[in-house]
């Protein structure tokens, strides 16, 4: 497996090069190649790469900018990695524990995943809550999902699993209590305080993400859920009303009895792939010069649209990132739109780009494209070489 990368590289965090080393990376770079290899974590200063059974941390630190191997917790253990603008801050465990990043290596030693114990006074200890899922949003708001199951499982020997082709809980417990919670930083959540608001669900995550005002949920029964800030109500895909208020976790209506098998957000935009590999996309920022086409124009259109590309290819992946999206069809085609200032399109060039251009690498004959996704001004590819060109 191969990765390639393109994008905003000030701090190394893309590819790291003692000499010649490029600040922007306009066109897709090869950076990584293992028997397995994904990103788990991409802030705007800081990326964490997966490769072959570790973690490697590439960019800023307060020691350096020299990619490092993080400690922690066995690989088969982390659930995600998360972080904010500020870099990476931890990871969640399959049985429900929060493990926070802990950079030492100016005394010689890894950056290392450490166990946060919370204090006996949280609601999550009193409760007996594991968390399940964790996004914190570019304006500092921070969202998790508890699962009483889940602490139950882990307590006794059985670890709860998600797959990754078709997005379930492979265990369905009657007793489960799921909820939403919401934080105003990364500090209250660490607190005893209570959470800003907690709401219940009816079917467990699978996938919980942020944006810049927003977050947005994927459940069990591949349902579209989204809440956020009153001031952004485009990023919600839905109109707010008292029955179904902004910061109250609601179904899209556009995506409803559309089985969703992923969703990817970033910056004002979300992006869903249906299980029929059609994709949607809505948001952008009200009062943006330069808008995407494929962006609704909300109040004259739905809130949610469907995309077309190139007459209407099926779509298998999708990322969004702060302004561009990167799609990829079931052919192992990349096609890009969007912001380009930093070269996070790999198209060679910094040009904004309003509708879907196709971005051709260096994999082109040797491998196929089976994964794409964005960070904040950044884009990548993992490119299964097994498959050839075929």
């Amino acid at each position: 497996m191969e990765l390639y990368m393109c994008g905003f590289n000030a701090h190394h965090q893309l590819n790291h090069k003692e000499q010649h080393h490029d600040e922007e990376i306009t066109r897709f770079e090869k950076v990584n190649r293992s028997p397995h290899v994904d990103v788990r974590c991409a802030s705007w200063s800081s990326t964490v790469i997966e490769s072959d059974g570790s973690l490697v941390h590439l960019g800023f630190r307060q020691s350096g900018l020299r990619p490092v191997w993080i400690d922690g917790p066995p690989l088969r253990n982390i659930k995600t990695i998360f972080g904010d603008t500020s870099g990476v801050l931890g990871a969640l465990t399959t049985d429900g524990s929060v493990y926070l990043y802990h950079d030492d290596s100016g005394h010689g030693r890894s950056p290392e995943l450490k166990k946060h114990r919370f204090n006996g006074e949280s609601f999550l200890v009193q409760q007996g809550l594991a968390v399940e899922y964790l996004a914190i949003a570019e304006n500092g708001e921070v969202c998790i999902c508890t699962n009483t199951a889940s602490r139950k499982r882990a307590h006794s020997g059985c670890t709860p699993v998600l797959t990754d082709e078709t997005p379930q809980f492979t265990f369905s417990p009657p007793t489960a209590k799921i909820d939403i919670h919401t934080f105003t930083s990364f500090n209250h959540f660490l607190s005893c305080d209570p959470p800003t608001s907690s709401y219940p669900l009816t079917a467990p995550v699978v996938s919980l993400l942020a944006s810049a005002t927003a977050f947005t949920a994927l459940t069990a029964t591949q349902e579209v859920l989204t809440f956020g800030s009153l001031l952004h109500p485009q990023a919600l895909g839905r109109t707010p009303t008292p029955a179904r208020p902004a910061n109250r976790p609601c179904s899209v209506p556009f995506l409803g009895g559309i089985p969703i098998r992923k969703v990817d957000v970033g910056g004002w935009i979300g992006a869903a792939v249906s299980e029929d590999r059609d994709l949607y996309i809505w948001g952008g920022r009200a009062g943006d010069s330069r808008r995407i086409s494929a962006l609704p124009s909300v109040p004259d259109e739905e809130e949610v649209q469907l995309v077309d590309i190139k007459g209407g290819v099926d779509v298998v992946d999708v990322g969004v990132g702060l302004g561009h999206v990167v799609a990829l069809t079931g052919e192992g085609e990349v096609w890009v739109t969007g912001e380009a200032d930093y070269g996070q399109l790999g198209t060679g060039e910094k040009e904004f780009e309003e509708d879907w251009v196709r971005v051709k690498g260096d994999w082109e004959g040797k491998g196929k494209v089976v994964g794409v996704g964005c960070g904040v001004w950044c884009s990548w590819v993992v490119v299964d070489m097994r498959a050839g060109a075929r």
